[in-house]
Formats: structure tokens, sequence, C-alpha cells
């Protein structure tokens, strides 16, 4: 991805300019002159970057956010079928008035496919239920709970702009305090359709201190993440190089191989981070969401309200929901193995869409520009300098 963002920035450097007038000097280093970009060819990037970012949000919004949070939850259907003969499934009855002995009855469990296990088959669910754009349910609620959330958090950060640890109490505080609006969003999720307004999906108050808590303690472990890790990028003096790339290219290459070790150490680190640490704590609250679902509201996946056993209504004793400890242990190997499929076709979906990018801004650079793009890429490949004149 370094490579194809590095042939990316330096393009749409001179994406500005269309006329080139460039000469190669003694070194081997490029010189671009002035040009100018005509407005067809602004119309046509702003045109391919809009659809990318449409396409993008589709992506993570339909196959990692809804159809991710209906893996969360789903749990596959048993149907138990019993035989009278084990041998002969034809094998008739004996009558009443036979004195035979009770036969030997088989019991065989048949557990249902995953709805979620595929994508095709889920969207295919999907339609069946909510019609065409059931692929986009929720988007309405997710979106104001955005809006709402980052308006929060600009007016509250506003009072001490340069300080980190207040940020990260902004946000935990703000994300505690929309919980009620995020469960909206998993419930018109993981629900059927309902005439209702999303406003009259809200939880009730009373589910506030049941969602506060969970809410508070994952939000303050992700920003513990975030701070720990940032700590630890910014020590190991890995922005310099991220930065500027030809101060990486200056070094020896020893400290070239130590550097890009460290690099390597660090990504690995994160990756460790949020697929035992993030991942689980965002299971766990959805699932503790999903857990006060109203008994009126069907879910759209199957979905067994008791979280093996773990839930017990009010109405019985118990607390009606599930502690976040509970919601991650009730969620099985095949279930989280399901999820991280999801999360991995997700990963190689959006990385192939920022490939075709890179490939199509570049042949559209090539339509507007001339040749001027070849020799920004050759520079490129082989690390000349691009320069204007």
């Amino acid at each position: 991805m370094s490579v194809a963002h590095t042939l990316m920035s330096r393009g749409l450097e001179v994406g500005r300019d269309l006329h080139a007038k460039y000469q190669m000097k003694e070194n081997g280093d490029i010189h671009l002159g002035d040009v100018n970009m005509p407005k067809w060819g602004i119309a046509l990037l702003g045109f391919t970057i809009l659809l990318y970012i449409l396409v993008s949000m589709s992506i993570r919004y339909t196959y990692a956010e809804l159809i991710g949070t209906l893996a969360m939850i789903e749990t596959p259907t048993v149907t138990a079928i019993v035989r009278t003969s084990p041998e002969d499934p034809d094998f008739p009855l004996p009558s009443v008035a036979e004195k035979e002995p009770l036969m030997e009855q088989e019991l065989l469990l048949l557990k249902s496919k995953p709805i979620t296990s595929k994508f095709r088959t889920t969207i295919k669910h999907l339609r069946a239920h909510g019609g065409f754009f059931s692929r986009f349910r929720g988007a309405h609620v997710l979106a104001m709970y955005y809006v709402i959330y980052h308006l929060l958090t600009s007016v509250l950060t506003s009072f001490a702009p340069n300080s980190s640890s207040y940020h990260s109490i902004v946000t935990i505080a703000t994300s505690t305090i929309l919980c009620r609006l995020n469960a909206t969003w998993t419930h018109v999720v993981i629900s059927e359709p309902s005439t209702k307004r999303f406003y009259q999906r809200i939880p009730a108050r009373a589910a506030f201190r049941k969602l506060a808590g969970p809410t508070f303690i994952v939000a303050t472990l992700k920003q513990i993440l975030i701070v720990c890790l940032g700590e630890l990028y910014l020590g190991l003096g890995l922005q310099a190089f991220l930065a500027d790339p030809s101060k990486l290219a200056a070094l020896p290459e020893s400290q070239q191989l130590a550097v890009l070790a460290k690099a390597l150490a660090f990504f690995l680190l994160v990756i460790v981070n949020v697929v035992f640490i993030i991942i689980p704590a965002h299971v766990a609250l959805k699932r503790v969401q999903a857990s006060l679902l109203p008994e009126e509201d069907e879910s759209i996946v199957p979905f067994d309200r008791t979280f093996n056993g773990r839930v017990v209504p009010e109405i019985l004793g118990g607390t009606g929901h599930m502690s976040l400890r509970g919601a991650w242990k009730s969620f099985d190997w095949n279930g989280r193995v399901r999820l991280f499929k999801v999360y991995a076709k997700v990963g190689a979906m959006e990385m192939g869409l920022n490939m075709l990018l890179v490939f199509v801004v570049l042949g559209e650079l090539r339509l507007i520009l001339g040749d001027v793009v070849d020799k920004i890429v050759f520079a490129a490949a082989t690390g000349k300098n691009v320069t204007n004149l």
C-alpha cells in the first residue's frame, strides 16, 4: 500500500497542471514545468474519488457493520428428529393392539447452516425480509449517532484542544451518554422490519443503567489501547519515516533493517490487540445490547435470547440482560471463526478496491496529462526526484 500511496501522491501533485515541460538533468532527476489541468479532468477525478468514497462506505456498512453485527448475535437453529426404526425409515409402526415391546428410538440433531456464513446468503435473506435496500437498514440511525457524537466531542474538546488525555475522557463520556442511541441501531439491524419510528425504538431510560456500564468499560479500554500504542509509535520514532520515506532510504542498510523490524513488530502488536482485545470487547457490547431487544421485536436471524440460559427475565427474578464477560463467553468458537471470516473478506474487498482506485486514477491522469504520468511513475519506481521548474 505504501508504493501505491507514493504513486498516487506523486501523480496527484502534478495533476493540477496539463501541459508538461520536463527535461532530464545529468543526475537523472525529472523536472516539471507549469501546466494547467482542464476542467473536465478535474471533474473526472472528482467523480472517481466520490464514487470510490460511496462504494467504500457501502462495503464498510453493509458487510463489516451490518453483516458483522448479525454474525455476532446469530445462533444457528437445531432441529431434532426422532426415528423409531434405526435401520429402515419406512418401517411400519406397531399397532396399539400388538403387544410388542417399545422399540429403541434414534434421535437425530440437525444443525442448520448459519445465514451469515456467506455474504450472498445473508444479502438474499435480508432482501427477502426487507426489500432491495435492506443492505442499508439502520443507516439513518447510525448516521444520526455519528453526527451527534462528533458534534458533542467537537464542542467539549474545544475547551482544551491540546490535551490528549482530556480528548480521551470526552470520547469515553460521549460514548457512554449516547449508549441508548447506539443500542437503538443494534436493535434496528438485528430485528425484523418495523413500522415504528426509530425514536420509538430507543430503549427506555431504565435501560441506561444496563448499557452505560458496559459502554463505559469498552470505550475506556479502547482509549487506553489507543494512547498506549500511540506513545509506543512515537517512542519508536516511526512517524518521521512515515511522513518522509526518503529519510529511510538515506539510512545505512543495517539501520533500514532495524527500522523495518520495528515497524513490523509494531504492526503485529496492533493486530494482536485488535484481534484479542478490541474485537472481543466490541462483540461483547453488541451482544449486551442485543440482550435488551424488546420481546415484541422478532430477530431477523436465529437468535437465542437466553444466551444459552445465561439471561433470565426480570419477571423471573433475573437481571434481564448480559454482562460483558457472559456475553463473550456465550459466543461460541464457530461464531468467532465466522465473524473473523467476515472481517477478513471485508479487508480483502477494501484492499482490492484501493488497488483498483490506484490504477483507475493513474489511467485517468495518463489520459489527462499525457506521458508526464509515465515520467512520474518511472521516477517513483527508480527513486528519482520530481520537481517543478
